[in-house]
This record gives C-alpha cells, structure tokens and sequence, in this order.
C-alpha cells in the first residue's frame, strides 16, 4: 500500500512544487517509502523538476521572442545622424559682441527618457529649454572655443558628438586687425634739395641771351667785342 503512494506522489511530481519523502529497509531487504516519518527511515525531498523545467522553457522562450526584452547584438548607437553642423569647424567668427548660435543635427528625434546637453569648453551649459537643439550663447570671450553635444539616460553618457573648434575675433582700437592689407602705408620722406620743385622759372631773356648777341654780317658769327685799353694810370 505504501509503495502504491509513492508511486501516486512520484506521478504527481510534475504538479507539486515539492514533497517530503521517507525511506527505509526492512529486515528483508524490502525498501519501503513512505509520505510518513517512520523509524528509522531517512528523509527525502521530492521535487517537481519536469513542471519547473517546462516553466523555465517557456519563460526563456517568451523573453527570447518578444523584440523590446533584449536588444540586438551590434545595433550600433541609438542615433545615425548627431553632430553639430553649426558654427562649422575651425570658422572664424568675426564681431560678433560675443554672441554664437550653436545648432544641432539629430536623426531620429530624440527618445523618451533621453536628455540633450551642450558643453562649451568641458563646461555644460544651462538655462536652456530642455532638449533643445538651437543654442544661442552669449558673452562668449575672444579666442578659441570647443563645443560638444551629448545625449544621456538617467545620468548615463549613450553618444556623443565630434568635437567643434570655433574662434571669436572681436576688432578694437587696442587690438586693430593685423594683415598685409590693414598695415598703414610708409609716408613719403624728402631725398634732398635736387628733388624740390623751383620756386620760380626762368625769364625768357635768359632763355633766348645767345639771340640777343650781335651778328656780324661779314662773318656770320657773333661780334667779339674787344676790351678798351687801359688807361693812363694816376700819378703818372
């Protein structure tokens, strides 16, 4: 009779999620088994393995079907397109009064649970709408500047953006633009007196004085004329 119950109960394994079994031997070599402690028997847990199993199997074949449960193996990052397309690197922003506009390219738009910042000089910025992806700077000194994106999930890093360098040039009176164009040109310096205009111009008597010689008309040469003697000198 006993051996007929722990057969029911072995049968009734795959139902029960556990059964406390007894076993003994009698003087005749008969092992005996039984749902009740009897002396001298030893006491043995009986499990519903195949119910568990069968549980187990459908639960991982349930997690495994379902596409949300896990993601799939190289999926790459959660965004293809994200980088900031404006300023572009390595622009010059000239006299701007420190104000820079920082736009953002996103593809697909932005999850749910996902947060967008903005990080100038290692810096991140805030006082901006959430999630924006339009930024207007201002007081942005001179020089050179990095920008960089990001997008976070409850405070985790999932992607980021390529680096932008970008500087600001402000023109002033103390610090005036440089280059071979805005270089002042040399004055014209005076060489010496041979280069000075004349003061005045020459008559036209003294242009024309070998006309104003006589003519000889025998000779067709100018008349020499010749020095008077000297004469008598005093006290002779």
């Amino acid at each position: 009779m006993r051996t007929m119950l722990l057969l029911l109960v072995l049968l009734a394994g795959p139902v029960l999620a556990s059964q406390t079994v007894w076993k003994w031997v009698d003087e005749s070599g008969v092992t005996h088994y039984s749902d009740r402690a009897v002396p001298g028997a030893t006491r043995m847990e009986v499990s519903g393995g195949n119910h568990n199993g069968a549980a187990s199997s459908g639960s991982d074949y349930s997690s495994s079907s379902s596409p949300s449960a896990r993601p799939p193996a190289n999926a790459g990052p959660p965004y293809a397109d994200f980088e900031i397309w404006k300023p572009a690197d390595g622009e010059v922003l000239v006299n701007v009064s420190g104000e820079v506009t920082v736009n953002v390219r996103l593809n697909p738009p932005l999850q749910y649970g996902h947060d967008l910042y903005l990080y100038l000089d290692g810096r991140p910025l805030e006082g901006f709408p959430a999630n924006t992806l339009a930024f207007d700077l201002k007081e942005v000194p001179r020089g050179e500047h990095t920008v960089i994106a990001t997008i976070s999930s409850k405070g985790v890093k999932i992607q980021e953006t390529p680096s932008v360098r970008f500087t600001v040039r402000q023109e002033s009176i103390a610090q005036p633009p440089v280059g071979p164009a805005m270089q002042s040109q040399p004055k014209p310096q005076p060489r010496g007196a041979s280069n000075k205009m004349p003061s005045s111009q020459p008559t036209y008597a003294s242009l024309s004085r070998a006309r104003q010689t006589a003519i000889d008309p025998a000779t067709n040469r100018p008349v020499v004329t010749k020095p008077l003697p000297a004469g008598p000198k005093a006290g002779n």
